[in-house]
């Protein structure tokens, strides 16, 4: 609680306390209006054993007087009982005196307030029930004694003193702002309450209680109607705990898209230092060649022309070979600044694989490769037809780059729903699965394994899959290591 509401709740439970001192104060009054009632009824009759007519209107009155008894402060002569219930009656004959002598302080204290002007009322410990119901005795001294009868005494059914002489005081003061609830001690059971039902246990632990002044027994409770304070407080508390919690979580998620993206950039320079590597081998390579034939060739030191041909070959595929590293650099720059565009035509999928295969037989034999094609026919896309060749040719290079023993490639076309799809299948050495989520990144090549010692930029499958995006299309991939990789592109068809 913040100080402000330490001090509302504070003058909130002053008021309560307040509530049950006024509850207090009136159930001493009702029995201060019985005992005058009790000695004006007194006074108006003959002292007997039968039930005096005045005595009878109080009884008659009060339905929670069960017996209203005097006695002598000597205890010598026997006394006098008045009550409907004449088994009560003879049940307190014996206990009233046993009682009056078991608690004679507290009675001679009573007769010394007497003396002083005082006249008190008194709850004193008698043995009565009622029903399976404890009885409780009030007891008083008269002001005019009656012959040698100089204590009155009043015993109650507690119950039917709360549920109807209190109650329509109860039900006053509760109005619709709170509960009163009255409860016995020891076992809390729900004597009285102003609302129709209630769960005793929770008004228990919410509510705060007092006895009652003149009902030892039992105890009073009150609450306020609806969310009280604390319960006020405690909600709040719920909604900063709830909203500290979510915060936090955004917090860590934050700290896990920032450690993710560092990660991320991380990498991309990793491999972005990996490329330049790559590349300047990759260039290195042809271009050693191209000079050394080139410098052979020029000073005449080929002696035949069978052997200067097999140079001229050398050179003229090196060329090849070092102009496609440099498209393949020029594509991805045009990528990485947007400036790639590509010209949509109705393309037939299977006949631009077979072109592809045509132009790479040589180049597939000449590796060892065996290759084998089942197309579909009609399998009419719109493409750009060099970028869709240079995407399988792409995939067809890793194909031979990461084959070992087992060289066969097995290439299919066909449909898939309202797509056409083209895979090719290598029985390479495959991509370990932690890597294949990476493979389409830029730059991105894997850094372990036999997958590592091939030498390559790591642009191709990102242009791939940039190129792919662009039509519309996707790319899966199936691999498992030392088995081979299946790549496949799915298109949509053609609307006729």
């Amino acid at each position: 609680m913040s100080r402000n509401e330490e001090v509302i709740n504070n003058i909130y439970q002053n008021q309560l306390d307040a509530i049950l001192y006024s509850v207090n104060q009136y159930s001493d009054d009702v029995a201060d209006s019985w005992t005058s009632k009790i000695e004006s009824a007194l006074s108006s009759s003959e002292l007997s054993d039968s039930l005096p007519p005045a005595i009878l209107e109080v009884l008659d009155v009060n339905s929670s007087i069960a017996l209203i008894f005097l006695t002598d402060t000597s205890y010598n002569r026997k006394p006098l009982l008045y009550s409907y219930n004449d088994t009560l009656v003879k049940v307190a004959s014996g206990r009233v005196e046993e009682a009056m002598q078991a608690n004679k302080p507290q009675v001679d204290r009573l007769v010394s307030y007497m003396e002083s002007g005082f006249q008190k009322l008194q709850p004193l410990s008698i043995d009565l029930t009622i029903n399976s119901k404890d009885l409780v005795t009030l007891v008083f001294i008269l002001n005019k004694p009656m012959g040698d009868y100089l204590v009155c005494g009043i015993v109650l059914d507690p119950e039917l003193f709360i549920g109807e002489t209190l109650r329509p005081k109860l039900q006053t003061i509760a109005a619709d702002k709170f509960i009163l609830s009255a409860h016995q001690k020891g076992t809390d059971e729900l004597v009285y309450t102003t609302i129709d039902t209630v769960n005793r246990y929770d008004y228990k632990a919410k509510a705060i209680t007092n006895d009652f002044w003149i009902l030892p027994d039992y105890y009073l409770g009150i609450n306020l109607k609806g969310r009280g304070i604390d319960q006020i407080v405690k909600e709040r508390t719920y909604l900063n705990l709830g909203l500290i919690l979510l915060l936090n979580i955004v917090l860590l998620f934050g700290v896990w898209l920032a450690f993710k993206n560092v990660k991320k950039e991380i990498r991309l320079a990793e491999n972005k230092s990996v490329f330049v590597s790559n590349v300047s081998h990759e260039i290195r390579t042809p271009l050693s060649l191209i000079s050394m034939f080139a410098e052979t060739l020029e000073m005449g030191r080929v002696p035949t022309q069978e052997k200067r041909q097999e140079y001229y070959k050398i050179i003229s595929k090196e060329a090849q070979r070092l102009t496609a590293i440099v498209n393949k650099i020029l594509n991805f720059s045009q990528v990485e600044a947007n400036k790639s565009s590509y010209i949509l035509k109705a393309v037939d999928l299977s006949d631009a694989v077979e072109e592809v295969l045509k132009t790479y037989t040589y180049h597939l034999e000449s590796k060892g490769f065996k290759y084998s094609f089942l197309r579909e026919e009609n399998l009419i896309i719109e493409a750009d037809k060099d970028a869709l060749q240079e995407v399988i040719i792409n995939v067809l290079d890793n194909a031979i780059k990461y084959s070992k023993d087992n060289k066969h490639i097995e290439i299919q076309t066909g449909t898939s729903g309202n797509r056409a799809f083209m895979s090719i299948r290598d029985r390479g050495i495959g991509i370990a699965l932690k890597d294949q989520k990476y493979i389409f990144d830029k730059f991105y090549r894997v850094s372990t394994g036999d997958l590592a010692k091939g030498q390559g930029t790591g642009l191709g499958l990102s242009l791939v899959k940039h190129i792919i995006a662009r039509h519309n299309g996707k790319i899966k991939v199936k691999s498992e290591l030392g088995k081979g990789t299946t790549f496949t592109v799915y298109l949509p068809l053609k609307q006729q």
